[in-house]
């Protein structure tokens, strides 16, 4: 018997590329433990949010666990309880407690959407694209107390083109993320992969986005809203603007699409009332 079914593993995994990547591990022969996924309460805070149901019946030997929050005390002591070896993080933003974190003894492991220790923090996808950037990237890495500071396993970069979006992004990383993965699994649960520590002083942040913050800027260069509009696209909350209709209201510009042609700014939306 070879570590895959040695080797105790709790996945905690949100959104498409969560649950793409969840299934090729248990095709691959991996004892998946146990699953924890968010609970459909969560759904307007997660952007790409979809049901891990048809995967709960589809593998019913695997406990499926739909939760709010994995601070809560109950939810760590299920955790424990299955005796991981190892918790794999995907697409999960919630930060985790030190009692999860340290619990297995050869650590949790995390994906992070950029080439760390740049662009630590919230929403990497969508600043890239607003801050032009021609690559981004996905980087595997331990967990520790800080926001994306652990050691870094492994790295792979992923060009941006011009005429790439948010969505297009998430497609790209929805085909390598499990790669990324089950290339360095095996190495992992043996403990012979390689641990890199991040230098602290290359570091760079970003911050966490609300729907607010999709608010055009119309005095910005063309290219630059043409970047804040196509990083905010479906499955985001998409880039917006404030309107005066005939009489006199306020409504909401929503655009989800936009090109850049002669030095025009070509735009796609529809108007909707403000909440």
């Amino acid at each position: 018997m070879d570590l895959k079914q040695q080797r105790c593993i709790v996945v905690l995994a949100n959104e498409r590329v969560g649950y793409v990547t969840l299934e090729k591990l248990i095709m691959n022969g991996y004892d998946i433990r146990a699953v924890f996924t968010s609970h459909p309460d969560r759904k307007a805070k997660i952007a790409d949010f979809i049901d891990f149901s048809s995967l709960k019946k589809k593998y019913s030997h695997i406990p499926f666990h739909y939760i709010l929050s994995p601070r809560e005390p109950l939810v760590v002591e299920k955790i424990q309880s299955y005796s991981p070896d190892i918790i794999l993080a995907i697409s999960w933003s919630q930060i985790l407690p030190r009692e999860i974190i340290f619990y297995p003894r050869l650590g949790t492991i995390g994906v992070h959407y950029s080439l760390l220790p740049e662009r630590r923090g919230g929403a990497p996808l969508i600043w890239a694209l607003i801050d032009g950037n021609e690559k981004t990237g996905l980087t595997l890495f331990y967990y520790d107390e800080g926001i994306d500071t652990g050691d870094i396993i492994d790295q792979i970069e992923i060009q941006i083109k011009y005429k790439d979006t948010v969505k297009t992004l998430l497609k790209k990383i929805e085909k390598k993320l499990p790669a990324l993965v089950l290339k360095n699994l095996d190495s992992i649960l043996a403990k012979t992969n390689r641990r890199i520590m991040q230098d602290g002083s290359k570091a760079t942040y970003t911050s966490a986005r609300t729907p607010k913050d999709g608010e055009i800027n119309w005095s910005m260069p063309v290219e630059k809203i043409y970047d804040f509009i196509r990083a905010q696209t479906s499955p985001y909350p998409c880039a917006f603007s404030r309107i005066i209709d005939k009489q006199g209201n306020t409504k909401k510009l929503i655009i989800p699409e936009a090109l850049v042609k002669d030095g025009k700014l070509i735009i796609k939306g529809s108007i909707e009332d403000f909440e």
